[in-house]
C-alpha cells in the first residue's frame, strides 16, 4: 500500500481552534498539512499546491464551503480534489447540499479521531485509484492505436481496470448510503434497502466464508455476529454504516467493536480496522 504520510491536505476553517484539533488528529499519520481561514484563502493555495484532500468547513464568513466547492468543481484544474465537508452534528441539511455539489464525504464537529482518520485515508487511497485506472484507460488507448500484438500486456491492464472499476463503485455504493442516511424519510430508507443488498451481494458475501473460517481458527471466542462486524470492518465502515447493516445505533456498534478487540487480542489504541483488513487468510 502507498505510504500516505506524504498526502497533501488543506484545512479550510475560519476557527483556529477547529484548525488546530483537526491538523492534530491528522499529524498522528504524518500528512502533510497546510490551512486556510477563509474560503478566498483556500481557493488561492490550490493555484498553488496539489492538495490529494481538502477539509472544508460549511459556515463561514463572507464565502462559506458551498461557495468554495462549487468554484473547485468550476474549475478543470482542482475539480477532482476530494472534498471533505466538515459540519456540526445537527447540520444534516448542509451536508446532503455538500453531497449535491460534488463533496465525496463528511465528518462532523466535534471531531471523532477514528471516524476523521477513516474518512480521509479512504478518500485518499480511493482518489489513487482513480489516477491509477485513469493511466490504465490511456495505455489501453494507446495499445489499440498502435495495433499493438502484446496480448499478455492488454489482458494484465484490463484485469487491473476491471478491480478499480469494482473499487470505485463499491465507494460510490458506500458515499450513495451515507448521504440517504441523513435524509430520513421512507424513500430514501428504500433506497438504502437497495444499496445495502447491493454491496453485501457485491462485495461482502463473496469473500466471507473463508475469511471467516479463519478468524475462527485463530480466535475460537468469535461468535457468529462477532465475525459478521470483522466483515464489516475489514471494509472499513464506519460505525454509522455499521449501524444501517446490523439496524442498531452508532453507540451500540462502538461497544460491540470495543469486546471484538479484546477478543482479537488487540490494544485499546489499536486500529480494529486495520488489523481486519490486512489480516491474511
Amino acid at each position: 500500500m502507498e505510504n500516505l504520510s506524504k498526502k497533501k491536505i488543506l484545512i479550510v476553517d475560519d476557527v483556529p481552534k477547529n484548525i488546530e484539533l483537526a491538523a492534530n488528529i491528522l499529524q498522528t499519520k504524518n500528512y502533510n498539512i497546510t490551512f486556510a481561514k477563509s474560503g478566498a484563502s483556500a481557493l488561492g493555495k490550490v493555484r498553488s499546491i496539489d492538495f490529494d484532500l481538502i477539509l472544508l468547513d460549511v459556515m463561514m464568513p463572507e464565502m462559506d464551503g458551498f461557495e468554495v466547492i462549487r468554484r473547485l468543481k468550476e474549475d478543470e484544474d482542482t475539480r477532482d480534489i476530494p472534498v471533505i465537508f466538515v459540519t456540526a452534528k445537527s447540520e444534516s441539511e448542509n451536508v446532503v447540499k455538500g453531497f449535491e455539489l460534488g463533496a465525496v464525504d463528511y465528518v462532523t464537529k466535534p471531531f471523532k479521531t477514528e471516524e476523521l482518520l477513516a474518512r480521509v485515508k479512504t478518500h485518499i487511497e480511493l482518489r489513487e485509484k482513480l489516477l491509477e485506472k485513469k493511466q490504465i484507460e490511456k495505455q489501453l488507448q494507446e495499445l489499440q492505436s498502435a495495433n499493438s500484438t502484446g496480448d499478455q500486456e492488454r489482458d494484465t491492464l484490463e484485469v487491473r481496470k476491471a478491480e478499480l472499476e469494482n473499487l470505485t463503485l463499491f465507494y460510490d455504493l458506500r458515499s450513495q448510503l451515507d448521504k440517504l442516511i441523513l435524509e430520513k424519510n421512507p424513500v430514501a430508507r428504500m433506497e438504502i434497502r437497495h444499496i445495502k443488498e447491493m454491496i453485501s451481494n457485491l462485495f461482502i458475501d463473496k469473500s466471507n466464508h473463508e475469511f471467516h473460517r479463519s478468524l475462527k481458527k485463530n480466535f475460537p471466542k468469535l461468535t457468529f455476529d462477532d465475525l459478521r462486524l470483522c466483515s464489516y470492518l475489514k471494509h472499513r465502515f464506519l460505525n454509522v454504516e455499521i449501524a444501517e447493516f446490523l439496524e442498531t445505533s452508532p453507540e451500540a456498534v462502538y461497544t460491540r467493536k470495543s469486546r471484538l478487540r479484546q477478543k482479537l487480542n488487540l490494544g485499546k489504541d489499536d486500529d480494529i480496522s486495520e488489523f481486519l483488513s490486512n489480516y491474511e487468510f
